[in-house]
């Protein structure tokens, strides 16, 4: 297994602990998904089938959920960014993290069985004896893709239940291999596995400890009358997600928006996979409409025929249009656009049987669902390069560290909030400070202590607004400095690569994140209109305090202190004893826990809080 602390690479906040001696870089992380799954759809994921399945069964993953009535799932999660050149929209994972994120173990070094994905019973009794040689399972297979690569022991493995209700293994492929392109396999079925309560489960052995010795499959189709070369369907699918028009950006403020020029606007870019064996003429729109009306907005390409014709199983990217006349769509309101993608094809259900020139469908599989692709663009008040679904989460264990993310503004306009999606449901409490600034070449122009907030689901950002809004134009940056040496988990999107934007400073001096591919999701919100001016409170003087960091539990507050509370990073108050000084007060308390504190201390009615470093 992969054992290189100093490079970057997948860990764990239960892994903490063992590389904390590893600072130096910017690392990605896995993320606990079990806190934030919500009862509805507990019961949901709870539901089993009372019936068996039938044939055919096929499934491709392409709606970005497991479908429960076809499947059972222990720890193996549907991802639409992992996957390199899939055979359609959407793969099913298999790594060393349960289904909530969590891993399997805390040993680093602990190799078994990990993920396992198996289906429903399905029912194959009512097989006619001409037809039990033409039982085949095919999928498609892919080692690690846009996640981490297995090694040479680990192993992706097929077994199928018999009538006994044992499970044999069918076929077992290990790590290390060359090969990093989707694989299709073949599989027939012979009569110790033709019963009525017939599963098949896939199954992963590696690393137990985190998002270690990836698998992924695809494109899974199980029924009779094939034969071994039966390795083509006619299919076209599109294979990926819709690239922002913004560029990089996957999300605006909206003057940002009406000052569109030629030089930020992009096509849409997608790819199609032919699945048959022979070629097919097709052709692909591509528009941009009001997602909440669904007006068309703009039409970029209207039945475009692709040219030349895809031939028999060829991969192509393509592109659309480039939409130069959004500079002119000029809004008064906020608004959300959808780009829209689509193939005509052909596809249509698969055929059962042709009698007389009357075709019938299993309308169990329809391969048209891989055919469109969505993507959301929000034009509001902030700038995004994330579409708001974790993958997977990034951060540093430096205390003092800092990450910044890079926007670019065309005009003068005034940052008021930062939203940063902060994924550990741990880590409520803790204290980080937000930062914004003009170059990372000079010192923040802003900074604001906030404490993490709890939250419901796993995709939501919390907003932070500043105390007041900060003038910038062209480029600026906004992120955050930690105060401690675990890992901060910030929400990471695989699905658009903007880490050429990211950059961190654990030691001093700034440095590009080129190792962890994604997009951070810390976003910066925006005004057009300058602020205005705070009002003057009376005059308090300043209370400082000293020694910080503490290390006697004991600290003297210089200044006209009228009244102290201590809380811990969780906000709970701290029990302390206070005693008069000349020139201020003392603050005696006792906590055997180092960390950070803050001070309520408050002057004239006005409160001021100072954090303490407790060593």
């Amino acid at each position: 297994m992969k054992r290189n602390v100093a490079k970057l690479g997948l860990f764990l906040c239960a892994l903490i602990g063992v590389f904390h001696q590893s600072f130096g870089q910017l690392r990605q992380l896995s993320v606990n998904r079990s806190d934030y799954v919500s009862q509805k759809q507990q019961n949901i994921n709870s539901r089993v089938l009372a019936d068996t399945l039938e044939l055919p069964f096929w499934d491709d993953f392409s709606q970005g959920t497991l479908d429960s009535t076809k499947w059972e799932s222990n720890g193996a999660n549907v991802s639409l960014s992992v996957g390199e050149g899939a055979p359609s929209l959407g793969v099913l994972l298999l790594d060393g993290t349960k289904a909530n994120g969590q891993p399997y173990s805390t040993d680093i070094g602990q190799v078994d069985v990990t993920d396992q994905l198996t289906s429903r019973p399905i029912d194959l009794s009512g097989i006619a004896d001409e037809e039990q040689n033409s039982l085949y399972l095919s999928f498609f297979w892919q080692a690690g893709g846009k996640a981490e690569m297995p090694d040479s022991n680990d192993y992706l493995q097929l077994q199928f239940l018999d009538s006994l209700g044992n499970w044999n293994e069918i076929w077992t492929q290990y790590g290390g291999a060359s090969m990093l392109d989707f694989q299709q396999e073949m599989i027939p079925l012979d009569g110790i596995y033709l019963h009525g309560q017939f599963k098949m489960k896939f199954l992963s052995s590696g690393r137990l400890a985190g998002p270690f010795d990836s698998w992924l499959l695809d494109y899974i189709y199980l029924n009779k009358n094939r034969t071994a070369d039966d390795q083509n369907y006619p299919d076209r699918a599109l294979t990926q997600l819709n690239s922002s028009f913004l560029g990089n950006y996957t999300a605006l403020p909206l003057y940002e928006f009406n000052a569109l020029s030629d030089t930020v606007l992009t096509s849409i870019n997608n790819q199609f996979y032919n699945l048959n064996d022979r070629f097919r003429a097709m052709e692909y729109s591509a528009e941009i409409r009001d997602e909440s009306s669904q007006e068309s907005f703009m039409v970029l390409n209207s039945n475009t025929p692709f040219n030349p014709v895809p031939l028999a199983n060829e991969r192509r990217d393509f592109a659309s249009g480039v939409p130069s006349e959004l500079a002119q769509q000029a809004r008064e309101e906020a608004f959300d656009l959808e780009s829209i993608v689509y193939l005509s094809s052909g596809d249509d259900f698969l055929i059962d049987e042709i009698t007389d020139g009357d075709t019938t469908y299993f309308s169990e599989v329809d391969f048209r669902i891989n055919d469109t692709a969505r993507t959301t663009i929000p034009i509001r008040d902030y700038y995004a390069f994330d579409r708001g679904t974790v993958d997977y989460a990034a951060g540093i264990n430096q205390r003092s560290g800092m990450v910044a993310v890079k926007y670019h503004s065309s005009s003068p306009a005034y940052v008021n909030a930062l939203s940063i999606n902060f994924t550990n449901p741990a880590q409520a409490g803790t204290a980080v400070d937000l930062l914004v600034w003009h170059s990372l070449e000079e010192q923040p122009v802003y900074a604001k202590e906030v404490i993490i907030q709890p939250k419901d689901s796993l995709n939501q950002i919390t907003q932070f607004s500043l105390d007041t809004a900060i003038q910038v134009e062209g480029d600026f940056y906004v992120g955050y400095m930690q105060f401690t040496n675990d890992f901060i988990h910030i929400g990471l999107d695989k699905s658009n690569d903007s880490s050429s934007e990211v950059h961190y400073n654990i030691s001093g001096s700034w440095a590009p994140s080129d190792q962890v591919i994604g997009s951070l999701m810390i976003r910066a919100h925006m005004q057009t209109e300058a602020p205005l001016p705070p009002e003057v409170p009376e005059a308090a003087s300043l209370i400082k305090a000293y020694p910080n960091p503490v290390e006697n539990n004991k600290i003297f507050l210089e200044g006209d202190v009228e009244d102290v509370k201590l809380y811990d990073t969780f906000g709970r108050e701290i029990k302390i004893d206070i005693s008069e000084a000349e020139n201020g007060k003392f603050v005696n308390f006792t906590t055997n826990r180092k960390g950070v504190y803050l001070i309520k201390a408050w002057n004239k009615n006005s409160p001021q809080l100072i954090r303490i470093l407790v060593k």
